[in-house]
């Protein structure tokens, strides 16, 4: 098998990938395309679980996923890096064989294929998928583009003396604002690398983007137009991805924990986005924290709440998103991660949104200068692009240089990128054992006389999340109570119990010490003088798995 976190793979080399697994694994490997995206390429997902011990419809599942967003493909890296690991450790690592044994991974490492496929083969950079959107005029104004095809855009600078930057005197490769009163030095304009389509000789403005869409903004859940937030789409499940993944989540109503992977920023991210942690079902809250905390300790990441930690205005949040619709709407328990955390390995300290956005400018000019001391020692300068003069068709002698936008600022040099997803994936093995599952204890079927029999067994919940995986669930009716169900063998009937039943959810041990396990009783009469099987006993959960028991004379299983 490939290793998968040397680089960073296209979609053909992820197809690849995915086969050879599917075909060295066939008991624990089966692949599934969940729908097409805009361009009519699969979106794969791919189902781990051990085949012998269950079909995986019937197991509890954790959803991981990748690229929603075309440029962070660090996500995709981790989710093939987790099946990869899971796959080789199975035979060695009690944990990952538990898992494999008694959960199911489903794994979509790239939801967004045709965007992240434009990334990864041009210079371009764009949010999530390549449909136009708002439209096609995208208007006049700079365009991004590598003009001088090198393979990258990167920053753009020329004199002016009403530029609004000037050169750090503490690092000549750091651009700074210039301050009130500045004057009689020299100063620049800078944008991003391009050409300005219609371009008067005289004004400098933006052209729209060409590919607006956002697909973490496209699903139901507090979804908002596009005059309160940037590329919701038309409507929720406008986009053939989002709907694909909706519908995935609509016909496997086992998964009870998800988990989305993006750049860059290193945080663990948790519900709500619509609103604060008052808003929300205070145990789902303590679960969520505690987990966070874990995933703090494996990966070194902070977590937090998306809404009191990434939003600026309270009125007008970012929705929409796909932790809207999982925990929202479906009542899952749900995080997502920024993987890639450059400003923390280069000493600055964490903030969230508003204090980023609220820096000063002596502050934004250490932490660049941070940056390239760290970029200097640790990536012997890769990743740093000096300002190399152009002759620009539009604007005559300018300079290029910068930052690596794609494999430094957004997502790590290739040469890091084991390392980010070698903790993740330990993060995701704790996450899947945290989902509930059902479990039947001191099964025992004794005769009563009479021709008889008392089964019993004890029914109880082994995850630490409830069976119906959050309060939320029950609060939007996303989840069906457990359910018992009695199948007499011929000649048998039930005497005492019921063949079907409903039975409510049982906390798992991430609460108090009452309620997790549940006393199942029934008394069978038989025929005659009848031995062996007497009936079948399912107890069926969506969340947490169903067991199947056989309920026999001298004997229990």
């Amino acid at each position: 098998m490939p290793k998968t976190s040397t680089r960073y793979l296209k979609y053909d080399e992820i197809v690849h990938f995915l086969r050879e697994c599917e075909r060295d694994y066939p008991d624990l490997v089966e692949l599934e395309s969940i729908g097409k995206s805009y361009e009519g390429r699969d979106i794969w997902a791919c189902v781990l679980t051990q085949k012998r011990t269950g079909k995986h419809q019937e197991k509890p599942a954790i959803y991981v996923d990748g690229n929603h967003h075309a440029g962070e493909v660090t996500g995709s890296a981790v989710c093939l890096y987790t099946i990869e690991y899971l796959l080789e450790n199975y035979t060695t690592d009690p944990e990952v064989k538990e898992l494999l044994d008694t959960r199911v991974f489903y794994i979509v490492p790239r939801v967004s294929p045709d965007g992240a496929e434009l990334y990864l083969t041009t210079p371009y950079m764009l949010r999530s998928s390549v449909r136009p959107y708002p439209d096609e005029d995208l208007g006049d104004g700079l365009v991004p583009e590598d003009i001088d095809g090198n393979g990258l855009i990167l920053q753009m600078r020329w004199e002016d003396p009403l530029g609004q930057w000037k050169v750090s005197e503490k690092d000549p490769r750091v651009m700074v604002r210039r301050k009130p009163g500045d004057s009689g030095g020299k100063y620049y304009r800078m944008v991003t690398e391009g050409i300005f389509r219609g371009w008067d000789g005289v004004e400098i403005k933006q052209a729209k983007p060409k590919y607006g869409l956002d697909l973490n903004r496209n699903y139901p859940g507090s979804w908002r137009a596009a005059n309160q937030q940037t590329g919701p789409g038309p409507f929720p499940l406008s986009e053939p991805e989002t709907r694909a993944v909706a519908d995935f989540f609509r016909n496997h109503p086992n998964i009870a924990f998800a988990f989305s992977h993006h750049t860059y920023g290193g945080d663990l991210l948790r519900p709500r986005t619509a609103g604060p942690d008052s808003d929300m079902n205070p145990q789902d809250l303590a679960m969520l924290k505690s987990i966070g905390r874990r995933g703090e300790q494996i990966t070194g990441y902070k977590c937090v709440s998306i809404f009191e930690s990434f939003t600026m205005d309270p009125r007008r949040p970012s929705t929409g998103s796909f932790l809207d619709f999982t925990y929202d709407v479906r009542g899952i328990m749900a995080m997502a991660i920024e993987l890639w955390d450059l400003d923390g390995r280069s000493g600055i300290p964490k903030r969230d949104l508003r204090q980023r956005i609220n820096l000063s400018e002596d502050e934004k000019e250490e932490d660049d200068i941070k940056i390239l001391k760290y970029v200097d020692k640790e990536l012997a300068g890769e990743g740093w692009h000096p300002w190399t003069e152009f002759d620009h068709p539009q604007l005559g002698k300018v300079e290029l240089g910068g930052l690596d936008p794609k494999f430094l600022r957004q997502n790590p040099p290739p040469k890091l990128l084991t390392e980010e997803c070698h903790k993740v994936t330990l993060f995701t093995l704790v996450l899947a054992g945290t989902t509930p599952r059902l479990v039947a204890e001191n099964a025992n079927c004794r005769p009563l006389g009479g021709g008889d029999y008392e089964f019993t067994c004890a029914l109880k919940n082994a995850g630490y999340l409830p069976t119906c995986s959050s309060q939320q669930a029950l609060a939007v009716h996303a989840v069906s109570p457990l359910k018992l169900k009695v199948f007499p063998e011929s000649g048998v009937s039930l005497v005492s119990g019921k063949e079907y039943e409903e039975l409510s959810h049982l906390p798992g041990w991430s609460g108090g010490p009452f309620g997790q396990e549940r006393k199942i009783r029934l008394v069978f009469r038989t025929e005659g003088d009848k031995h062996g099987k007497l009936a079948t006993v399912r107890i069926e959960s969506e969340r947490a798995g169903t067991l199947e028991l056989t309920v026999s004379t001298g004997e229990h299983s």
